[in-house]
């Protein structure tokens, strides 16, 4: 409801998309973007309606529809899933996924959930405090996540199976983005931090396995000096 204009039909809202970037015929465009409705699975009457009309996760598919019917080569997506259901979230992913290989684009999703990327993304990238800290391919670092933030975040959502756990969330809080500390900005926090280090040296970029990127001193040569 933030993006589409309550106050505009769909139909409106796609045309004036379209005339922006270059698409100014009404008839055209309408054909266009029925076809992107179809592609993902919203019938082709919502078309005319307004957005109260249509339900939370068809108003999300209306605004991938509206994102893709102009075919980019590159889509952001940012917490597109964000306050729907897990039943809902997972049709959109699969959609979305459906579009991906249908239409060829490359897709960056940005977000929170580490739980939703471990099952569509090809690579995983954490940041922390405005830096990169590890990156690996998707189901690599879910398997064997290195930095320590990463897997404080993987312990933050429940497993489906096994034994009933507790679960542990991170302590303190995330720094001023306008006055970063020396070192490393997840040291506050950090359970595994080497004293003498990690607050007052900037940590290394290490490569692991080829394509697995930690940025983190338990890594580099100062924890051989360490161990």
């Amino acid at each position: 409801m933030n993006v589409l204009n309550p106050i505009m039909r769909i139909r409106d809202q796609f045309h004036d998309a379209m005339a922006a970037h270059g698409v100014h015929s009404s008839d055209g465009a309408r054909q266009q973007a029925e076809e992107t409705f179809d592609l993902v699975k919203i019938p082709r009457r919502f078309f005319d309606a307004y957005p109260h009309q249509l339900s939370g996760g068809m108003r999300q598919r209306a605004v991938i529809a509206l994102a893709i019917v102009l075919r980019p080569k590159l889509l952001f997506l940012d917490e597109p899933t964000t306050a729907l259901d897990v039943v809902v979230q997972r049709s959109i992913l699969q959609t979305l996924d459906d579009l991906r290989h249908e239409l060829g684009f490359g897709v960056v999703f940005i977000t929170h959930d580490l739980s939703l990327l471990v099952e569509i993304a090809d690579r995983i990238a954490i940041m922390y405090a405005g830096a990169l800290v590890e990156e690996a391919p998707g189901r690599e670092l879910h398997e064997k996540p290195c930095h320590p933030y990463t897997t404080a975040l993987m312990s933050c959502f429940p497993p489906l199976g096994g034994p009933r756990q507790r679960l542990e969330g991170i302590s303190g809080q995330p720094p001023d983005l306008r006055s970063l500390p020396k070192g490393c900005s997840f040291a506050p926090r950090c359970p595994k931090v080497i004293a003498g280090t990690c607050e007052t040296v900037d940590p290394p970029t290490v490569w692991r396995d080829g394509d697995h990127r930690v940025l983190c001193h338990l890594y580099g040569e100062k924890a051989a000096d360490v161990g």
